[in-house]
């Protein structure tokens, strides 16, 4: 009697799982009979066939058995590849199955089943993950499932400007939103690579940061000559040669001491002084030993602003933590203000820059 209930308790675990996975593929797009792809109405039977196989659990009804070894992917991504190499259906060939172009990374072991689930659209798009969402509504998506707690453990590398130190971020609460896939691209990225990431996934090339100009187009200068920090230079002029990504970071955590996504804190200019140095490694022209003193105290907040003063984009101080004291940027416009060489925010012509804040001499 005991084996027997037994017995039919894992019978009926047996079918209640069946009937999980049979309700969860009947109806998606991976149900060939709904899609009128094929004549069988058995869900199940379009994939698997119980003996005989011609590869790990897969069909082989439809002679694509070839693509468990010819496909573009390995192991369960050339299972897909059976039906998306146009046979049962296109999507993907010219992405996801792409070889010319970058794809999202896998683990070992791991393929498309990395993010997508064949048995189960719940999620939409067949991903696997469910989509998250803190209380806040701000920081968590899909990637960060994943990306979050390995890129940044306890802190939320996003947000939505509103402290003026992320880069801005935007959570839909849909799964893949306009967050992460505004500049990324799962499937199908431009093949790209830097000194520093081998598989960036962006949807456009970043070389010189063109792909941060195209959002950003008053902050890069396009050539020599021009009147912000030389970025994206067409050659290495007499300030060398620099990106954006030599001093910013898109995906820093949000940090009070780093605004406008600096990769270190800026306070009273000490990230300028990093390049900007009298001894050391030099990446850019030296300040000096004997310059124009800095940490000095002063009101002035017009054409030459006190450090705790700076707003070179008008919605507040730039560098919260300044002292107000003159710092580089009282002088200096990186990249908004910049009126004449050397970013100067006066021309230097017939001592203007100095009278402003000299006006006695």
């Amino acid at each position: 009697m005991k084996k027997n209930l037994v017995l039919l308790l894992v019978l009926g675990l047996l079918v209640g799982v069946y009937s999980f996975s049979f309700a969860s593929v009947v109806n998606t797009k991976h149900d060939m009979f709904f899609m009128s792809k094929g004549i069988d109405p058995n869900v199940c039977g379009y994939c698997h066939v119980p003996h005989n196989a011609a590869g790990d659990k897969i069909w082989s009804t439809w002679a694509n058995e070839a693509q468990l070894t010819s496909g573009p992917s390995s192991t369960i991504g050339n299972m897909c590849y059976t039906c998306h190499d146009g046979t049962a259906t296109s999507l993907g060939q010219t992405t996801a199955f792409n070889a010319a172009l970058q794809q999202h990374k896998t683990d070992t072991g791991t393929d498309c089943n990395i993010c997508h689930t064949v048995h189960d659209n719940a999620n939409g798009k067949f991903l696997g993950i469910a989509k998250t969402q803190s209380a806040n509504t701000e920081s968590a998506t899909y990637c960060e499932t994943c990306h979050d707690a390995t890129m940044y453990p306890g802190a939320d590398p996003h947000g939505d400007h509103l402290a003026g130190t992320e880069h801005p971020y935007k959570d839909t609460g849909a799964v893949l939103d306009e967050s992460c896939n505004a500049c990324h691209q799962m499937h199908g990225a431009v093949n790209y690579t830097t000194t520093s990431l081998t598989n960036p996934i962006l949807k456009v090339a970043n070389a010189d940061s063109a792909y941060c100009a195209t959002c950003h187009v008053g902050y890069v200068q396009a050539a020599i000559g021009g009147n912000k920090h030389p970025a994206n230079l067409s050659s290495g002029g007499s300030w060398g040669k620099v990106d954006c990504a030599t001093c910013h970071d898109p995906h820093q955590p949000a940090d009070s001491g780093r605004p406008s996504i600096l990769k270190d804190a800026n306070t009273d200019s000490a990230y300028c002084a990093t390049c900007h140095q009298a001894t050391g490694t030099v990446k850019g022209p030296t300040v000096g030993t004997f310059s124009h003193p800095t940490s000095v105290g002063f009101t002035t907040v017009g054409l030459t602003p006190a450090g705790n003063n700076i707003d070179d984009d008008n919605d507040g101080a730039d560098y919260p933590g300044n002292s107000a004291s003159l710092v580089c940027e009282s002088c200096h416009s990186v990249h908004k203000k910049g009126v004449s060489g050397k970013l100067l925010r006066i021309t230097a012509t017939a001592g203007a820059l100095c009278v402003n804040c000299h006006s006695g001499k």
